[in-house]
């Protein structure tokens, strides 16, 4: 008891040395901090006393806050076509709905004196608007967006012909001192990806009249052909208008007061004073939050487009700032879109309340997100747009589309359990292949790199879920669990059998040692030592006479015991003998050997696992191209399981080392991961797929199959060259005639065989020519076994039959010249080398 408080001491003082002291500011820093608030005072006053159109370049009316300043030199010569691009995006998703409108008594007027662009950001005329109102809430959008989209986006036209400015970064924020002048985010690929995660469940909403608005955040990943690992991620802050379906998104800075200014970057003017409402209520309610926490420490900008990048603070560097204009489109929820209206929202309104508050009712298909885009840099002058219908096929891209939060995490937790249950499939396997190989000769068999392998896809797996557990709360259940099965597949059942299999086959590596150090003998020089005759000295110190040849005489050599279940080979007699010792000064016995291989494979192992785990988190952020190239690379050697067995199969000679339900399970139970990364485009973790890829993996795999399906069947050397694989002795040869006299492969008492041959034929003839009848010392049954007769040639048909490999394989004949039937002495095999009849020691099959 005294021994765990003290532990519980040093442990707690441990962690109160560690724990950073709350970070107090100085004199300076506080008035830097003063300093930041007073200006995002006067930015959010600049937002209370503007109106929309108060900023307008083409007009020459600017605003002065960081970034909309004439002398900034931002290309706002770009905005109102953006704007304009976005309205039109709109209009396409927009128009049809408005035309059905025409026959819905309740907003005719809609149809026949507005376009869809009125509708725009919950917009509309002064006139009937409580038909426009009606109008919007009757669009089936959803209302609450958070989830994840993901697309591709190309350059837009609008920017073809613009060349941005240069910036003067000191002009633009004389307080922060930039470490480089190159940009990040700076966009200049032609094409690439595009993801974006919105958050909306604790959203702030304002109400105004029957039209809304709500705060959203999101994280945004642009990528391109220049950028490395999944490209550059920002966050950024904006509005949602339910009814419209629109958000207006932007990144914050020290250089761009993009959330102060949102309002003015609006695509209509209903849309920018609900905007200006709701941040009037927000930046004012965090800029309060951010004083009082200034009494304490030092505040970071709470609207940041990089909050989880620290380096951002002590090395500041440029960058591009954004602006997002997005638009939903018409989820397809029965109907069509033209019919149904009513039906159709209240279904949708059922299906996300449902998703948010789940009480068990049905579901069905969860329509996804869709969104078309349009991405504005007023710093670095490009227009990105995603890519999608009318102006592209739907093949080559259909905007941004992904499940809602709650039907991703749902289908997640599926996808988790469906690898749940392929993880317990394969410990299944493994236990019953375990049982199988239980001896040492099935386990001397088993190629110790294949189960490797396994065991370091299942460490992989059994890392990844404890590590991605931690981070999503509403998976954690089943990914703890998940990671629990990979660390009982690795470390419980997958390292005991390691263990078995490096333990049997130590002598193995022992033989190949000596042969080796036999072949290439160190070099060392030859010293020449003059004899000396022994000297044996009394109590008296005399020389006198060696002791009598019956005097008793110690010895240092210990008795071997052998097993009962077991006989030793030569070389482990060898081994037994030469490194077990008694008395003081002993070196290691045979069991502190083991000991010690076993603390080295356990390190090598968990050390090559961790380095290429290490490894391949350092890939995340490697270029596109080479990411894809390590990451099939990696993928192919894990796939090629099954290669080092067929090696050994080889080399060894022997066949039948794994179970036939264990080859094929594993083989589909592994590759069911790669399937699904490689050809299903809305994965959960939005993996670009490569069907190509996926086809060359599950080729490999079966080739692999084969070639241990033929060695079964035709011979673990069939597709081998003579002279390339080490001699190795063939239980299944030709049986001659001729041979009976050189005694190399004739059966002993073939002269006393019998010939299978009918009696009762009047002319004597055998009625099989060319067969012999042997009795197996195992079964006590006889073997049939054709034998090329004396004399006869290549053509002969009975010549043939004795050579044919499939009637070779119902004997076996042992080095001892004794044979059996092939099931039989395979069988007796599986417990012991040595032959049943003269206990002389076999090869292994």
């Amino acid at each position: 008891m005294d021994a765990a408080r003290g532990a519980l001491f040093v442990f707690l003082m441990i962690v109160l040395i560690l724990t950073p002291d709350t970070q107090r500011s100085t004199p300076h820093q506080q008035l830097e901090i003063r300093n930041i608030l007073d200006n995002e005072r006067h930015a959010i006053d600049i937002l209370n006393t503007t109106r929309y159109g108060d900023f307008d370049p083409a007009e020459d009316r600017w605003l002065n806050v960081t970034g909309l300043r004439q002398e900034d030199g931002y290309s706002w010569d770009l905005l109102p076509k953006v704007q304009a691009r976005a309205r039109e995006q709109t209009d396409i998703v927009l128009s049809d709905w408005i035309k059905s409108g025409k026959n819905n008594p309740e907003w005719k007027v809609l149809g026949d004196r507005y376009k869809s662009s009125d509708l725009i950001d919950g917009g509309i005329g002064k006139e009937a608007n409580a038909s426009a109102t009606t109008t919007g809430q009757l669009i089936p959008f959803f209302r609450n967006i958070s989830g994840i989209v993901n697309g591709k986006w190309i350059r837009s036209k609008i920017a073809d012909n613009h060349r941005p400015a240069a910036l003067n970064l000191t002009a633009l924020n004389s307080r922060v001192q930039y470490t480089t002048k190159e940009y990040n985010r700076n966009i200049s690929g032609v094409e690439g990806n595009l993801r974006i995660k919105f958050d909306e469940k604790r959203s702030q909403r304002l109400l105004v009249g029957r039209s809304s608005v709500r705060e959203i955040k999101a994280v945004v990943t642009v990528q391109d052909e220049t950028s490395n690992g999944d490209g550059w991620e920002m966050t950024m802050y904006g509005v949602h208008y339910p009814e419209s379906g629109g958000v207006l998104l932007s990144t914050s800075s020290d250089k761009f007061a993009g959330i102060f200014a949102l309002p003015h970057f609006a695509r209509s003017e209903p849309a920018s004073v609900l905007a200006q409402q709701l941040l009037n209520q927000t930046l004012m309610a965090t800029v309060v939050r951010q004083e009082e926490a200034s009494r304490y420490t030092i505040p970071s900008f709470p609207w940041s487009s990089s909050p989880d990048n620290p380096s951002e603070m002590m090395f500041p560097t440029p960058h591009c700032e954004f602006i997002v204009y997005l638009q939903q489109h018409i989820p397809a929820v029965g109907g069509s879109t033209s019919q149904e209206a009513y039906r159709r929202l209240t279904g949708l309104q059922s299906l996300e309340e449902e998703l948010r508050y789940p009480t068990g009712a049905s579901l069905g298909i969860v329509p996804p997100l869709v969104m078309s885009s349009v991405v504005f840099s007023p710093d670095c002058g490009f227009v990105l747009e995603s890519k999608g219908p009318p102006e592209y096929a739907p093949q080559l891209g259909e905007h941004l589309s992904g499940p809602k939060l709650e039907s991703y995490l749902r289908n997640a937790k599926r996808i988790i359990m469906l690898f749940c249950m392929v993880l317990a499939g394969q410990i299944s396997l493994l236990m019953r292949q375990m049982r199988e190989t239980s001896t040492p000769s099935t386990r001397s068999r088993v190629s110790f790199y294949t189960i490797a392998l396994m065991a370091m896809g299942d460490g992989f797996t059994s890392i990844g879920f404890w590590t991605v557990s931690m981070v999503i709360d509403a998976t954690f259940l089943v990914m703890i669990s998940t990671a629990f099965l990979a660390f009982l597949c690795v470390c419980v059942f997958g390292m005991k059998f390691l263990m078995d299999i490096w333990t049997i086959q130590g002598p193995e590596r022992r033989e190949a040692e000596r042969r080796n150090a036999a072949a290439n003998p160190p070099s060392l020089p030859v010293v020449v030592t003059p004899a000396i005759p022994a000297v044996v000295v009394t109590a008296a110190g005399a020389d006198t006479l060696p002791l009598p040849v019956t005097a008793r005489r110690p010895t240092d050599e210990a008795p071997i015991i052998l097993p009962p279940d077991q006989d030793l080979t030569a070389t482990e007699t060898d081994d037994a003998a030469t490194t077990t010792t008694t008395g003081q000064g002993a070196t290691p016995t045979t069991l502190g050997r083991a000991r010690n291989e076993m603390g080295a494979l356990y390190t090598r192992f968990y050390f090559l696992l961790m380095g290429t785990l290490f490894l391949s988190l350092h890939a995340t952020g490697w270029p596109n191209t080479i990411r894809s190239l390590y990451a099939n690379l990696l993928s192919l050697i894990y796939l090629s399981l099954w290669t080092p067995q067929i090696y050994r199969n080889i080399m060894r000679n022997c066949r039948k080392a794994l179970r036939w339900e264990f080859v094929i399970g594993q083989s589909i139970l592994r590759l069911i991961p790669f399937i699904y990364f490689y050809t299903v485009t809305d994965n959960i973790l939005f993996i670009s797929t490569d069907r190509n890829a996926a086809y060359v993996l599950i080729g490999w795999v079966w080739i692999q199959v084969w070639a241990l399906f033929s060695q079964e069947i035709l011979g673990p050397r069939f597709f081998v060259p003579n002279g390339w694989a080490p001699p190795a002795y063939d239980y299944h040869p030709v049986l001659r005639e001729d041979d009976e006299e050189a005694g190399t492969t004739m059966p002993i008492g073939f002269t006393e065989a019998t010939t299978d041959s009918e009696p009762s034929s009047p002319s004597g003839e055998s009625k099989k020519k060319g067969h012999r009848t042997f009795d197996c010392a195992i079964c006590m049954q006889s073997i049939d076994v054709p034998v090329v007769s004396a004399g006869s040639g290549e053509g002969d048909r009975g010549s043939s039959l004795a050579t044919s490999l499939f009637s070779r394989r119902a004997y076996m004949v042992t080095p001892c010249r004794h044979i059996f039937h092939s099931p039989c002495l395979e069988g007796w095999m599986r417990y012991r080398l040595q032959c049943p009849n003269c206990r002389e020691n076999l090869p292994p099959l």
